[in-house]
């Protein structure tokens, strides 16, 4: 598995078979169930800190649920020291990409590293031939809704959570570029 990321954290990239290297990070394809506990504390922990009303869904989700999400989407990681610091899934819904649980451990934010997981995200996009990639980030997080709108995502349509009489949620999209192409995968 090749990917390219065009945008990184703390320097230079490198391209290897199945890796994006940014000096010390890199981002990793996560594949490995034995690592599920880790990842599900990562984001239990990042989404059970944010002050949202309803609480995230994915706070009731267990380890079985994220293995058997770990097995059937591209789940795209980043790692310092073997310790993993920040996290994405990718699922294929029709034309789209839809992306969810993005979350970077508190002392790693606003270093950039969320911005390299939505180009990681990008890059899958155009690896599985997906015209578009779709998520939903609620309105609160005002400052996740700036991430992915200097990603280029749009918002496309306000919803609601069920109990709520006004609008909770934007459902995003970003739309891939006709002159977008996938680069080749070397060595």
């Amino acid at each position: 598995m090749c990917y390219r990321v065009d945008r990184c954290f703390g320097g230079r990239r490198q391209v290897r078979k199945g890796r994006v290297q940014t000096n010390s990070h890199s981002v990793v394809r996560l594949t490995d169930p034995a690592r599920v506990d880790e990842l599900h504390a990562l984001v239990h922990g990042v989404f059970g800190a944010l002050r949202i009303d309803p609480p995230s869904s994915v706070l009731q989700e267990t380890v079985a649920d994220f293995t058997a999400r770990l097995a059937s989407e591209a789940c795209f990681a980043i790692e310092v020291d073997g310790r993993l610091i920040a996290s994405i899934f990718c699922a294929p819904d029709g034309d789209a990409l839809y992306v969810g649980r993005l979350a970077v451990a508190p002392d790693w934010r606003r270093r950039g590293i969320a911005s390299v997981l939505i180009e990681a995200a990008k890059d899958e996009a155009r690896r599985v031939g997906a015209r578009r990639i779709t998520l939903g980030a609620r309105i609160a997080l005002a400052g996740n809704v700036a991430l992915f709108r200097r990603h280029g995502f749009e918002v496309v349509r306000a919803t609601c959570h069920p109990g709520f009489a006004t609008p909770t949620s934007y459902d995003m999209e970003w739309v891939r570029g006709a002159s977008e192409e996938v680069a080749p995968c070397r060595g």
